[in-house]
């Protein structure tokens, strides 16, 4: 046993094995400090994305030259592969489809890296989970979601899926507050503190143009949906610069303008339930009851 261990793998081979992974973890460092460092000047989620997917496809195609290098240094697996792969067609085949997923995971990768539906750094929401793409590689996208929990989509799936991306044109998002008041609540009022509570607010984008300031248009819209409930329901849109910025401002101004309202005797609205206590409808006597009415 040992005799064939010490022929298969003698001295000349274990060199050039030892040659092979020094080469291929060299290589692999370069290019890591290489694309690392261009990624750290990238101004733009473009050329992040495309440095990203190439720094991976680098990463793979070293691999694989390795192994088929380690493979060819030692003479019985490289006699071995060569008949397996020139004699075996039904294995090629059964090879071939099984390699067709893997291959499409590659083309999906290429094309989102070419067309760009989404880049490293969007925020995206994808089959009702919103996150930052954190990575694109030759095989899957990697999401980092609310609670820092990565969602890992195969490229081919996430290509084909609908997205919705906060990132591709303007990274500025709009929130709607929701806020809900009693009939019995002065409205004027009301509406006045939630104004004044979203626009202390310092993470607030005002988007009005010079003629609309000039004509009185508020900072703060204060949109009255519908008497619903027993409330009165309003709705206000809070710009800001990206979308975990405006979820945390509106979540921020919430709490402020429920202060505000506890401290001015304003209620909030709660959902009401009417139960009817009317009389009673005597049920009819059954066919068996012979009592008289």
């Amino acid at each position: 046993m040992i005799e064939k261990l010490s022929e298969y793998l003698n001295y000349p081979i274990l060199i050039n094995i030892a040659v092979v992974l020094v080469a291929a973890f060299t290589l692999n460092l370069l290019a890591k400090r290489l694309f690392d460092h261009n990624l750290r000047k990238a101004k733009n989620s473009d050329r992040r994305t495309g440095i990203t997917f190439l720094r991976n496809a680098v990463k793979a195609t070293i691999l694989i030259i390795s192994v088929m290098a380690i493979v060819y240094s030692i003479p019985t697996l490289r006699s071995l592969a060569v008949g397996f792969f020139a004699g075996a067609s039904i294995l090629a085949a059964i090879i071939g489809f099984a390699s067709q997923k893997a291959f499409s995971n590659i083309v999906s990768g290429i094309f989102i890296v070419l067309f760009k539906p989404f880049r490293v750094d969007d925020i995206i929401k994808i089959n009702g989970e919103i996150g930052t793409i954190e990575d694109i590689t030759l095989r899957h996208t990697v999401i980092r979601a609310l609670e820092n929990k990565r969602l890992i989509y195969p490229n081919s799936v996430i290509d084909s899926e609908p997205i919705i991306n906060w990132s591709i044109r303007d990274e500025k998002a709009q929130k709607f507050m929701f806020i809900s008041v009693g009939f019995e609540a002065d409205l004027d009022r009301a509406v006045e503190i939630i104004k004044e509570e979203s626009a202390k607010h310092p993470n607030l984008l005002d988007l009005r143009t010079q003629e609309e300031v000039a004509a009185g248009a508020q900072l703060v819209d204060v949109q009255l949906l519908d008497f619903k409930d027993s409330m009165v329901n309003f709705r206000v849109p809070l710009w800001a610069r990206d979308l975990p910025t405006a979820m945390n401002m509106t979540w921020e101004v919430q709490g402020a303008v429920k202060r505000r309202f506890d401290a001015e005797k304003i209620p909030l609205g709660r959902p009401s339930q009417v139960n009817y206590s009317g009389p009673q409808l005597q049920q009819p006597p059954s066919k068996g009851d012979t009592t008289k009415q």
